[in-house]
């Protein structure tokens, strides 16, 4: 009879152990499951609204999508697979009926800018310069093309984002505007030009790249 029940003890406890094993496996699997879920965070924010064009940004773990809408089609633009540095993408800078600028990174005197189509025929515009001055009526832009360090030069371009036509304007680098973007001040219009720096100021006619429009 002894012998009966320390056998039964016995069983008794192995299938218990074995029970706890089970749930103990359950409940590891079910901690890590939500554990895991809780880390995805996807979202978006609206920053444009218009009667026929919406601009929304989304954030997938920090890739940044651009989402537009422009009546019924709807285009989504990865900034990550499109090589587009980004902080955290902003408000909407200005827009227009053909483009809508939007910085997208920054650092200290430098950043980075996308022209978001607000019309169908229009693509995304992204230039990896950093852009000094833009004009929302004329869709001009100016920005620093290229740097010689090594004959003091500085060359800027002033482009029409619909024409894609341009022009550049250079700049002696000396140790009077020799700290970054190198000028002192600077006037977009239509038809011109301006840069000033201590030491020179310059013009030139831009009417041949709104040509056309």
């Amino acid at each position: 009879m002894r012998r009966q029940l320390y056998i039964l003890t016995l069983l008794f406890l192995t299938f218990g152990c074995e029970d706890k094993k089970t749930i103990d496996k359950t409940n590891n699997v079910d901690t890590f499951a939500v554990e895991e879920a809780d880390t995805t965070e996807v979202y978006s924010d609206n920053v444009y609204k218009s009667d026929s064009v919406t601009i929304d940004i989304k954030n997938d773990n920090f890739n940044f999508f651009i989402v537009l809408t422009i009546g019924s089609q709807k285009r989504e633009y990865d900034l990550t697979k499109l090589n587009i540095p980004t902080k955290t993408p902003c408000e909407i800078q200005w827009a227009n009926n053909e483009f809508a600028c939007m910085m997208t990174w920054w650092s200290q005197a430098q950043s980075r800018h996308i022209f978001i189509p607000t019309k169908r025929t229009n693509e995304l515009i992204y230039l990896d310069k950093d852009i000094e001055e833009t004009d929302s009526v004329n869709n001009n832009i100016v920005y620093i093309d290229s740097i010689y360090n090594d004959i003091d030069k500085v060359v800027f371009k002033v482009e029409n984002l619909l024409t894609r036509k341009s022009k550049t304007l250079e700049l002696i680098i000396n140790e009077q505007n020799g700290i970054y973007p190198f000028y002192d001040k600077i006037v977009l219009t239509k038809n011109k030009l301006s840069m000033t720096t201590a030491t020179e100021k310059k013009s030139i006619d831009i009417k041949e790249i709104n040509n056309s429009l």
